[in-house]
């Protein structure tokens, strides 16, 4: 029965977007143009040079030599040992869906094992700072606000990854099989930061072209139109709410909410690089749910 239904809301969605491209080819190429600007103008220069060097820290084997500097507080804090501290730290400076994909490498290479990998993709949620005082400060013009959502989101994925931590310390015996040289490691590391961006750039495209056409069928208003952009796509979502008549803050509330849940097009990509690794999405799922929850209450607290 699932499978079924599965199946169904697929043929929808491809027809669906089948009579679109007919009847609004222009959203077509809209949504395409869309989407390369803020690929090229916010994604791009914000978060590949960081895709780029921890591809090449993983590719060079220093990941472990990281981690034996931060176990000690890792451990303390989440209850997992071993290269999870690298994991972490890399996500926070790298931002999603980075996460993911270094927790797949290491498992793949069993640098950690599944329990810790299923755990740490609940809290490894982290937006690229470059991004949100960048993009979100322009967007709000106002640094206070932008620094208040990086700094939430932050702490937010710390409460979670506390609040789900392991009863016991997971101790984890590791073998580290990255032993290029730089020569060998650059290459793989430009391959694998490029890859994860392409498959970013198709998954906004797509999701900018599904939004604007459900919004140009069922008349939506621009509330409605920039919480369900921003829900399929967190990106093209936070480059439409200064559009909305709303004070500083909660537009701030707004881009937080996006962030933190992700949007279709992040839980996309997060699948896309765990799933030849037998990893649980799941995990993910209610990690982003709790994280929204706790990031919600901090800022309006604060």
């Amino acid at each position: 029965m699932k499978r079924k239904f599965q199946e169904l809301s697929a043929v929808l969605i491809i027809l669906f977007l089948y009579l679109g491209i007919f009847i609004k080819p222009e959203l077509i190429i809209e949504s395409g143009i869309s989407s390369i600007n803020i690929f090229k103008t916010k994604l791009f220069p914000s978060i590949f040079p960081f895709f780029l060097l921890a591809n090449l820290i993983l590719e060079l084997g220093f990941a472990n030599k990281i981690s034996e500097k931060l176990n000690l507080i890792v451990k303390k804090l989440f209850h997992v040992a071993g290269i999870s501290s690298f994991i972490i730290i890399i996500s926070i400076i790298s931002g999603f869906p980075s996460g993911s994909s270094y927790i797949s490498s290491c498992y793949k290479n069993k640098l950690i094992n599944k329990e810790t990998a299923n755990y740490l993709l609940t809290f490894t949620h982290f937006a690229n700072p470059l991004f949100i005082l960048g993009t979100c400060n322009l967007v709000l013009n106002n640094m206070n606000i932008a620094y208040k959502i990086l700094i939430i989101q932050i702490i937010a994925n710390i409460i979670l990854g506390m609040i789900l931590r392991p009863k016991e310390i997971i101790n984890f015996k590791t073998s580290n099989n990255y032993n290029s040289s730089l020569l060998e490691a650059l290459p793989k590391a430009i391959t694998k930061a490029i890859n994860l961006l392409l498959f970013m750039l198709g998954s906004i495209t797509f999701f900018m072209f599904f939004s604007k056409l459900l919004s140009e069928f069922l008349n939506l208003n621009a509330y409605f139109t920039v919480i369900m952009t921003g829900i399929l796509d967190l990106t093209s979502g936070i480059s439409m709410v200064n559009t909305l008549e709303l004070n500083q803050d909660l537009i701030g509330l707004i881009i937080l909410s996006f962030i933190t849940f992700g949007s279709f097009s992040v839980h996309i990509q997060v699948i896309n690089n765990i799933k030849e690794q037998d990893l649980s999405y799941k995990y993910f799922f209610l990690g982003r749910i709790i994280e929204t929850a706790i990031a919600i209450s901090l800022y309006l607290i604060f």
